[in-house]
């Protein structure tokens, strides 16, 4: 009897053990699985943020895919760098993915495992990007090569402006009338926006205006083309200090 209740006490524990072994592996020096590091990278990364009294990072998924699609395009050309010369730097990657934000840094690491990793994050180049006041999203992307090597991109950005619609109208009338409608939301006070119209239209429809935000940080403009068309450079600035730092850029075909 005694000896079937020592087996009843070790096939109770068994099951916690079986879960117990995997994270033992990854926290100790055993195998890294790439998903399980990006998880590490970002409690890392947030916790480095808060001790230093800034704001965590939110992740994202569209700045996920952007870093996934880096940190393959390094370990494809074995080249350590926050550009590459298939997607370009990292603004012109978030543009081709239809994101908006100017204000973007990116943090690349590569080593065999996640402590070698972390030592490269902790490097004073890589540590003041890490600890960037302005930056409020991330994206985190990591790709394991055929020797083993470990490609990690953190790309961090300023979501100072989160657009909500875009919203293209004409008239019905002759000639035709064309504007453009944009919502949004901002934790600022102030928006300036600016919009840059093709080189070989008259200057004059250029367009420089301020928005002041409601209490909630919702917003709303409408922006008249007349019968103009083209593509359009929108630039979006928000008040900081006193002062307009451009924040958003996008450019839309009228």
């Amino acid at each position: 009897m005694i000896i079937l209740r020592k087996f009843k006490v070790i096939f109770s524990w068994l099951p916690l053990v079986l879960i117990m072994l995997p994270l033992y592996a990854v926290l100790y020096g055993g195998q890294q699985l790439p998903d399980n590091i990006v998880n590490t990278a970002i409690t890392w990364i947030n916790q480095v943020r808060t001790s230093e009294g800034f704001e965590k990072l939110t992740i994202d998924p569209k700045l996920d895919r952007i870093a996934e699609t880096h940190s393959e395009n390094m370990a494809e050309y074995n080249m350590l760098s926050d550009s590459n010369p298939t997607l370009g730097t990292p603004f012109d990657r978030l543009k081709a993915s239809g994101l908006t934000d100017t204000n973007n840094i990116v943090a690349v690491a590569q080593a065999k495992t996640w402590e070698l990793l972390l030592q490269q994050l902790e490097s004073p180049e890589n540590l003041s990007k890490i600890l960037s006041s302005d930056m409020t999203s991330a994206g985190i992307g990591i790709k394991q090569d055929s020797t083993g090597d470990l490609w990690l991109t953190v790309h961090m950005t300023e979501r100072a402006i989160t657009f909500t619609q875009y919203n293209l109208t004409q008239s019905n009338t002759t000639p035709v009338i064309r504007s453009i409608t944009i919502k949004g939301n901002t934790p600022y006070k102030k928006i300036e926006v600016t919009l840059v119209p093709p080189d070989s239209l008259n200057p004059d429809l250029s367009v420089d205006r301020i928005i002041d935000p409601d209490t909630n940080g919702n917003f709303e403009i409408t922006l008249t083309f007349g019968t103009a068309t083209g593509i359009f450079e929108f630039e979006f600035y928000v008040q900081e200090n006193g002062e307009y730092k451009l924040t958003n850029f996008f450019s839309m075909s009228i």
